[in-house]
């Protein structure tokens, strides 16, 4: 198979996970061709009961890699899976490939359909890890609040990352708390068939790491796996052909019930799985952040900064993350911290305005990046607006004329209210509420 070569179906023909190794290999055909993924866990200490069928979730969840080589009109599982799972593996494929549908403009993928194989035997037993949270760590300020909460909480996570780089490692080595990585490679042959033409594009690459990160805490007796996607994370990036399109779509709500659904009906596991900050904005979230000042030597978001080997350059400072980051975290920081935070003063750079007016809606659509809702931008906006260090600044007086002479005003009071409010819909414990609001207000 080159490049775009037709083939009618993604098939799996099966996996194997050594349990004294903790190896796992997971094994994807597109025609005649069999590709292999593999993920290194390392030795277990023990072997929950319900590994195996997380196994199997994972090995749907990462073949959306190997789908996007060929984008085949088809899917086949051929291996059991519990019935009331299919609808995670139905949104995993047709919502989590929306923007490479898009993008490649494959609107067949929106509808694609999804062979099941036998349905298994719904689980022997439930479960509902109870050990120390396992809490994935990003490197970007939402894991970054996560962390502490949980420390203030008194839940001693565990701190969880896979093929972290030296950016991700510098953010653990700030906490006191335990780490556990994992390693996860590619087929080698992936890079020859993007060479050669194959189709390539954004996957839902969180719903694989959350797969990764439950079967590892199943290998450790450890609990629940503790996410950091923010209320914005649901919001659709555009509408295309009558569908919502989002680039976030594996940290949105909608993709965490999916899974939390598959992980009960096929493996058995009860409340193994949410994210932390669902219920916050953005802004909520950088303003907790900016409680912390032990992190600024070592936070990054930057997906330019994630490409590289070291942590040497932690922003580029021209992407729409550094400016949504920014603009997120000035109002709470004050510009010298900020400044030192970046390296540089993105509000000074005019280049900047053109991304800074799609932040606020003022032009074409959101980013197709992680950043948050046009309103939580035009809300910032409004209290650089008042901020002293802030509102001379020229991308804050650019911005702020034109919303004013678009709209009328900037964000009202109420506006600003309800970014602060943290009440979106969540999934979040109980206990783990209690331990977020432990971090105090935010503002």
């Amino acid at each position: 198979m080159n490049g775009r070569e037709q083939v009618e179906t993604l098939r799996f023909p099966g996996r194997e996970f050594d349990p004294v190794t903790g190896v796992a290999r997971f094994h994807y055909a597109l025609g005649d061709l069999v590709l292999t993924e593999t993920v290194d866990f390392g030795p277990p200490s023990v072997i929950h009961p319900a590994l195996d069928r997380v196994l199997d979730l994972l090995h749907v969840a990462a073949s959306t890699s190997y789908y996007k080589i060929a984008a085949p009109p088809r899917v086949e599982l051929g291996f059991p899976l519990a019935e009331k799972a299919l609808p995670w593996v139905t949104a995993l494929f047709r919502e989590g490939l929306g923007e490479f549908a898009y993008r490649n403009d494959l609107p067949y993928v929106l509808d694609l359909p999804i062979v099941p194989g036998p349905f298994a035997e719904p689980p022997a037993e439930i479960h509902e890890p109870s050990g120390p949270p396992l809490s994935a760590v990003g490197g970007g300020k939402d894991s970054i609040v996560s962390m502490e909460a949980l420390q203030y909480g008194e839940l001693d996570p565990v701190l969880f990352a896979v093929n972290p780089n030296a950016i991700i490692r510098s953010v653990m080595a700030v906490s006191p708390q335990p780490v556990r990585t994992v390693r996860r490679t590619l087929d080698p042959r992936m890079r020859e068939l993007n060479a050669a033409g194959a189709y390539n594009g954004h996957i839902p690459v969180t719903a694989i790491n959350s797969l990764i990160a439950v079967a590892t805490s199943l290998m450790h007796g450890l609990g629940p796996v503790v996410m950091s996607n923010e209320s914005s994370a649901s919001v659709p990036n555009l509408s295309w052909l009558g569908r919502d399109i989002n680039h976030q779509w594996s940290k949105g709500l909608p993709a965490e019930a999916h899974l939390r659904d598959a992980l009960l009906a096929h493996a058995g596991l009860q409340e193994a799985y949410f994210s932390l900050l669902r219920g916050l904005s953005e802004l909520h979230i950088a303003a907790l952040f900016a409680k912390f000042t032990t992190y600024d030597a070592v936070v990054t978001s930057c997906n330019a900064a994630f490409k590289q080997r070291d942590a040497s350059e932690r922003w580029c400072g021209h992407c729409p993350k550094c400016r949504f980051v920014f603009l997120a975290l000035a109002p709470f920081t004050g510009r010298e911290r900020l400044v030192g935070i970046f390296g540089t003063d993105i509000f000074t750079d005019l280049s900047q305005l053109e991304g800074y007016r799609e932040l606020m809606g003022l032009t074409a659509h959101k980013p197709f990046e992680c950043v948050g809702e046009i309103e939580e931008s035009l809300v910032a906006l409004r209290l650089l607006a008042e901020h002293p260090d802030w509102r001379d600044a020229p991308i804050v007086r650019a911005l702020a004329d034109e919303v004013v002479a678009t709209s009328g005003r900037l964000a009202d009071d109420a506006e600003v209210d309800a970014a602060f409010r943290g009440d979106a819909p969540n999934l979040v414990p109980a206990r783990y509420l209690a331990a977020l609001r432990k971090l105090g207000e935010p503002r």
